[in-house]
């Protein structure tokens, strides 16, 4: 086990106490107001969603029209036929043998499926272990026994972050003493309270979690590269989502592209959120404003991973590619700064322009900084002082919102289906919940681009409407309920990658 300061340390004390734990809380989502309400809001998005955070309420959650399901079982959040039985997560040695014989297909088909379920148990036992067992199992472990408790082939990665969240809300082997000079010490597992824990602690267990998951299908986790790729395209605005860490993308059977680290997708969103507390003392559950902006930056995870699997088959609409100022070449002819003509930069550029029809190629950066040096190596004070020409002229335009690494594909979406399935792996504290929203097409465009159809009526739009559904929070640290979580995110797997028409 490791401090917060990275040495090592066993489980035991005495030490000094930790903070006390606080109570474990979710958020209680409450959905106000109806169809009606909704027009209403609907009237002025681009208004209503300016200052989000300072003034969020339930308007925001109405606008969206948002229905909230009761929480669902895994067989009725995963469709029919995808969700791997129960009995899956006992050994299939011990299973009885297949009645069916011979090469005929339902035989074939009782192969496929008892192979993957010796792939499914061969991950999910190790899920099933004791966390003592399994932590002391790893590399380092201060104290642990030989032979180990525990063996460990797939999950060393997930437990070895388990334990860095472990530290922090694994309350189990808690004992509070005071001694002598009336100090209080402390014996146990933790060395901080839940809300103390780095974010990124949380975000390194489900992605090991979720990677465990999603191999045996030839997919993998894909990270967003910068801020940008985590922004969700509102009308003009361009809204950061809060939460998402990752996604799960497809390898590409193309050598050359796997190579290159390009991945197909994304099938399945990563959200993952700090906040432990939701409500003010004062605030009915649903009524919290932490509660309100966690459905919020949910669904907007949920509708930016949409956005990106809409881009099959699009190239990029850059709203700034036919701007002067996001042109290198065009650039020096524009305005500088409070509408003045610049004549020093289109001179320079009239001298490039005509350098280039001779022939001559213009000096590149390093020349230039070669030849702005002084005799004696040293940076002249002209290169050292950037006046504005310079600073206009290193202007560059805004990155851009797709990722180079990602061929945007809609997988396990049908040709023609005007709506599609998206799934989320939310988690909170140290829990995850399986989300599922179907947004039409309509819906997507209504949100990327607007405005509303002459016309619009909610009331007469089956279109119009977010349903959003998710099962229960599954602990991480309890065993049968990463079982479970393994069990329902199989499920969603086997029914994202089924043989569909125009599906990725």
């Amino acid at each position: 086990m490791r401090t917060r300061s990275g040495a090592k340390a066993p489980d035991i004390g005495p030490r000094p106490a930790p903070a006390r734990p606080g109570p474990l809380d979710f958020p209680h989502y409450q959905v106000q107001g109806g169809l009606s309400a909704a027009h209403q809001h609907a009237q002025n998005l681009d208004q209503l969603f300016l200052g989000l955070e300072k003034n969020v309420s339930a308007q925001h959650v109405d606008a969206l029209n948002i229905t909230l399901l009761e929480e669902r079982t895994l067989d009725l959040l995963v469709p029919g036929g995808y969700l791997p039985p129960s009995t899956w997560l006992q050994d299939p040695s011990l299973a009885t043998e297949s009645s069916d014989k011979g090469q005929d297909d339902a035989a074939s088909n009782q192969k496929a499926r008892d192979f993957e379920h010796e792939s499914f148990y061969e991950r999910a036992r190790e899920f099933l272990l004791r966390n003592d067992d399994c932590f002391d199992s790893l590399p380092g472990r201060p104290g642990a026994r030989r032979p180990p408790p525990a063996k460990l082939c797939h999950a060393n990665k997930f437990y070895q972050n388990l334990l860095f969240m472990a530290e922090f809300w694994d309350t189990s082997k808690d004992n509070y003493e005071t001694n002598e000079d009336g100090k209080e010490l402390y014996t146990g597992r933790r060395y901080g309270a839940g809300h103390e824990m780095p974010s990124h602690y949380r975000e390194d267990t489900v992605s090991a979690f979720v990677e465990l998951c999603v191999w045996p299908f030839r997919c993998n986790l894909q990270n967003p590269r910068s801020s940008v790729n985590r922004k969700l395209q509102f009308r003009k605005q361009y809204y950061p989502i809060q939460g998402i860490t990752s996604a799960i993308c497809r390898n590409p059977t193309d050598r050359q592209k796997a190579r290159k680290g390009i991945l197909e997708g994304p099938l399945v969103g990563i959200h993952c959120r700090s906040a432990t507390t939701f409500r003010t003392a004062s605030d009915a559950k649903g009524e919290g404003k932490e509660e309100i902006i966690s459905l919020l930056f949910e669904v907007g995870g949920a509708l930016l991973i949409a956005q990106k699997r809409a881009r099959e088959g699009k190239e990029e609409e850059k709203p700034w590619q036919d701007q002067f100022w996001a042109l290198a070449g065009k650039r020096h002819l524009g305005e500088m700064a409070g509408g003045r003509q610049d004549t020093e930069t289109n001179a320079s550029a009239r001298r490039e322009i005509e350098a280039m029809k001779s022939g001559v190629e213009p000096m590149d950066d390093e020349e230039m900084e070669k030849k702005d040096h002084d005799s004696d190596g040293k940076e002249s004070k002209k290169r050292r002082i950037q006046g504005p020409k310079q600073a206009y002229l290193a202007t560059k335009p805004p990155e851009s919102q797709w990722e180079s690494k990602i061929e945007y594909r809609a997988i396990g979406k049908a040709l023609g289906a005007g709506y599609d399935d998206i799934y989320l792996i939310s988690s909170l504290n140290h829990h995850i919940s399986l989300v599922h929203i179907r947004i039409d097409d309509s819906y997507l465009d209504f949100i990327t681009h607007g405005p509303e159809p002459a016309g619009f009526d909610p009331s007469t739009q089956d279109w119009w409407i977010l349903e959003v559904q998710r099962s229960k929070w599954f602990d991480l640290l309890d065993p049968d309920d990463r079982g479970e979580a393994m069990r329902g995110l199989w499920g969603v797997m086997r029914w994202m990658m089924r043989d569909v028409v125009g599906g990725g």
